[in-house]
């Protein structure tokens, strides 16, 4: 048999996750996938869905979405003014630990509920 010399064991239940800790996770996930393509190695790449956009003078804007939708990061504020790409790295692992530490828990459930209405409209 192939697995000869290994050590089977049973696998562990997973305990069921609540909905609020599965859409932090999928943010942190994004914000990830983000800090790649942000890496310097990465800049010349084209990447489709950057949260970041150039401006005129060459500054890099970011916003940080769940799914197509920017989150609300201050009252009425919705991205962050990055003087570089380094700056966009920084922001974004910033963002990382707030996501982690759960500050965008009630934006993500009212963002998810909208989301969940659009696709209840067409039924």
């Amino acid at each position: 048999m192939a697995f000869e010399g290994l050590k089977l064991v049973a696998a562990p239940k997973q305990a069921p996750t609540d909905p609020a800790s599965k859409r932090r996770q999928r943010l942190i996930m994004q914000i990830d996938h983000q800090l790649y393509m942000a890496e310097p190695e990465n800049v010349g790449r084209k990447f489709r869905g950057r949260w970041w956009t150039i401006d005129i003078d060459g500054k890099p804007t970011l916003s940080i979405k769940y799914g197509k939708v920017p989150l609300e990061l201050a009252k009425g504020k919705h991205a962050i003014a990055c003087g570089d790409m380094a700056g966009v790295v920084d922001a974004l692992k910033k963002a990382r630990e707030a996501a982690i530490d759960g500050t965008f828990d009630s934006q993500l459930a009212t963002v998810s509920e909208q989301v969940r209405a659009r696709f209840k409209k067409g039924r």
